[in-house]
């Protein structure tokens, strides 16, 4: 939790660094201490700099949400570092809603620097443009991206121009190239009081992540990702005690027993804070039949002195009313005395292998309290779960899914990409396909050098890279393996064996066609890489349980990634 002991003014700091980290299970053990070493390499630089010792440190993790640290020394920044571990989804929504915030709780007169890396995209939590526009006012940002990392929306976060590389040593490199620079020049001070200008306020979603689970009437396990209680209800009221700042247009906030409420209000006739209206975003297993119940809980900071109400309402996402939930809306009574409500929603259960789905549970209307996000309305997403895959590992929707394992731990799936590379020999792979599109569809496979998707002629011995945009996919296709070439003719399916021998594999969709039938055009080709598609779109992704779902329709169609289904089955030779 933030401590804001930290951020009172000290003549000394000159730089205020926020490492923001994706820890979403989507980055993989692997990919994630790469990052962490790179953190842990650039707080080394900044000490022998002699930078740490006047700086500030904020450690950013996010996933379904986003929390802070803000670390004593640069030894701390270092320990909190190594304690990271992964979970959730992924909301770069989140994440820069709370750099921002950070950010503008400090002092001015600092250098204001953001580093961010991530493995991704952003899945949950919305756009995230706003956001990333409002911090870009307070801090310099500098995105940072592994592998499958997508340029463009790494675009929007970075300040200038993100870069994506193949491992940790290239960006160890990268972050100590800025530290120099640092030593040797005087840039010009961001500082966090500057006047902020902002078209629309960034995304109600930010939270703060520590996971939880409950079980609802029905047995079904019900997961919760808590956010932190910003008021500490049990001492006296003063206020945060910050630098006068000049055309801020930051509200100002309160401070109790020195943790800031982000989202308390004064009530106007007694002065006390009123009660802040927390809830959590969820998820639950569908089920074969039948419904379950997913039970959203609402908390209060503190208890209720008068009753509080508000309505709710539920909004289809990926998931659909009377199909795979019952809407529901209403409104809630909180009695004086209690701190927390319940809402319950009934979701339909059934046997088709398909990705999760979300809904949204908005409220709004609210009496005698206010919302966490500081706004007129408060919104949640629910996520229903596939179970039926045959695996029973859990399936992460709509994010590049964690590495899968094997029964011999060996690393199959690292994002979108089919890794052997802990194989020694040929492995016997199989294939089952499924599919929901109304395209025939095809799917080949074609060996890269490296995570960032490098391939090489083996003619000319040139190297491309996804950015080399059609030149890239048509030696993709030149490279493909030829006894994995997938066709399934729409609604259908079917199953395809054949060996590959040990390596890293990228994959290529030919959209309603095949190999034979592009002539000159691959604006219908797609590789696992976005750069270098056509449309600049992701249209293969991993859906967790050693299973890929494919998108055939051009800038992301429906963005359901069910058009063909491939579940993979590795069997070491």
């Amino acid at each position: 939790m933030l401590d804001y002991k930290q951020v009172n003014p000290d003549e000394n700091i000159q730089y205020n660094f926020a490492y923001l980290i994706d820890t979403s299970d989507s980055v993989g053990t692997n990919t994630l201490e790469q990052a962490k070493d790179a953190y842990i390499s650039l707080t080394n630089s900044l000490i022998e700099a002699g930078i740490a010792d006047v700086s500030r440190f904020a450690i950013i993790p996010f996933s379904s949400d986003a929390s802070v640290e803000t670390p004593q020394n640069a030894t701390e920044v270092i320990s909190t570092i190594e304690g990271l571990s992964g979970n959730g989804f992924t909301n770069f929504n989140a994440a820069l809603e709370t750099g921002y915030k950070y950010f503008s709780s400090l002092p001015s007169g600092a250098l204001n620097i953001a580093y961010f890396i991530s493995d991704g995209y952003s899945t949950i939590g919305g756009s995230f443009e706003d956001s990333a526009k409002a911090l870009q006012e307070v801090a310099n940002v500098q995105a940072y991206g592994f592998g499958p990392a997508n340029i463009q929306e790494l675009s929007i976060v970075d300040s200038e121009q993100p870069e994506i590389f193949a491992d940790s040593s290239q960006l160890i490199t990268k972050l100590s190239a800025n530290v120099g620079a640092l030593v040797s020049s005087n840039p010009e001070i961001i500082d966090s009081n500057n006047d902020i200008e902002i078209a629309s306020p960034p995304s109600e979603e930010t939270n703060q992540p520590v996971e939880d689970s409950s079980s609802n009437s029905t047995g079904q396990e019900v997961q919760e990702k808590e956010e932190e209680n910003l008021v500490d209800d049990s001492g006296e009221q003063t206020p945060l005690e910050l630098p006068e700042p000049q055309n801020q247009s930051i509200s100002p906030e309160l401070e109790i027993d020195n943790v800031t409420n982000l989202g308390a209000s004064l009530d106007p006739l007694t002065d006390a804070v009123l009660p802040v209206v927390n809830i959590k975003d969820i998820s639950i297993d569908e089920g074969d039949s039948g419904s379950n119940i997913a039970q959203f809980t609402v908390n209060l900071s503190s208890p209720a002195t008068e009753e509080i109400q508000f309505s709710y309402e539920t909004i289809d996402g990926s998931a659909t009313s009377d199909s795979d939930y019952n809407q529901t809306s209403g409104q809630i009574t909180i009695p004086i005395g209690e701190t927390s409500a319940k809402i319950d929603i009934e979701v339909n259960g059934d046997s088709e292998v398909e990705p999760n789905e979300e809904f949204t549970l908005k409220l709004n209307e609210l009496s005698s309290a206010t919302f966490a996000n500081e706004q007129t309305e408060y919104s949640k997403v629910g996520v229903i779960e596939n179970d039926d895959v045959v695996q029973s590992s859990q399936i992460i929707p709509q994010n590049e899914a964690p590495i899968t394992q094997t029964a011999d731990n060996k690393i199959l799936f690292d994002g979108n990409l089919l890794n052997l590379e802990s194989y020694d020999g040929e492995v016997e792979i199989e294939l089952n396909l499924s599919g929901e599109a109304l395209y025939d569809n095809t799917v080949g496979f074609y060996e890269i050098d490296n995570a960032q998707g490098t391939i090489t002629d083996p003619v000319t011995g040139n190297q491309l890279n996804p950015s080399d945009g059609q030149a890239y996919i048509e030696l993709a296709i030149k490279l493909r393996e030829p006894g994995l070439n997938l066709t399934l003719d729409g609604q259908s399916s079917t199953t395809v064996k054949d060996t590959l021998s040990g390596g890293k594999y990228g994959l290529f969709l030919v959209a309603d066609g095949d190999v034979s039938s592009l002539e000159e055009d691959f604006t219908q080709v797609y590789s696992s890489f976005s750069e270098a598609n056509s449309d600049k779109f992701q249209h293969i992704r991993s859906l967790g349980n050693n299973t890929l779902g494919i998108e055939d329709l051009f800038n992301g169609g429906d963005n359901d990634f069910n058009d063909m289904i491939i579940q993979f089955e590795i069997t070491e030779v």
